[in-house]
């Protein structure tokens, strides 16, 4: 598959309130309300754990949307959004977004997953973010430090399996039990 063949994704510059938003971890659902149909990244990790509040980020001030879309519905949201201070583009004849490709915002995502990926312990109950169990809820039974995996055990109501997932799939939901 040739490189063009991919996705790519507009680049969304925040406000202040979109930083603020991004760092409690909202951000993502508003712009998925606001770009129906098209996938979205925040380069921010937002969770409680231990009571306190946790933030990780790889971008700061930036978020993407997958392209696709009327150009200027990108920057009509600019427009109008309170969270969205532009959405980068050229300046000419012709308006033309700004547009990076789908392994640079995986690369992002990896970089984010990789920062938090230490901190997952015996006990942690966990959301998986990625993989086939992505959505569902577990309890860490091991890690492999080494390897960079963890044994979660994923209960659903009809069925428990202990899955050995990546580390940076995971992130802490709650205390420790």
């Amino acid at each position: 598959m040739d490189a063009r063949d991919g996705s790519t994704w507009v680049v969304l510059e925040l406000s202040g309130a979109g930083e603020r938003l991004a760092a409690q971890g909202l951000l993502e659902r508003h712009l998925e309300n606001v770009f129906k149909g098209r996938r979205v990244f925040v380069p921010y990790l937002a969770f409680e754990y231990e009571e306190r509040s946790i933030l990780f980020n790889v971008m700061e001030g930036y978020s993407f949307v997958e392209s696709g879309l009327d150009e200027r519905f990108y920057i009509s949201v600019a427009v109008d959004s309170p969270y969205i201070r532009n959405a980068l583009h050229s300046r000419g004849l012709n308006l033309t977004l700004s547009t990076v490709s789908d392994e640079v915002v995986q690369n992002l995502s990896d970089q984010l997953s990789r920062m938090f990926a230490e901190d997952v312990s015996i006990g942690m109950r966990v959301e998986v973010r990625r993989g086939l169990c992505k959505g569902l809820h577990g309890h860490v039974l091991s890690v492999n430090r080494e390897l960079g995996t963890a044994q979660v055990l994923v209960e659903l109501r009809s069925l428990k399996t202990i899955r050995t997932m990546p580390c940076f799939a995971l992130i802490p939901k709650e205390e420790v039990l």
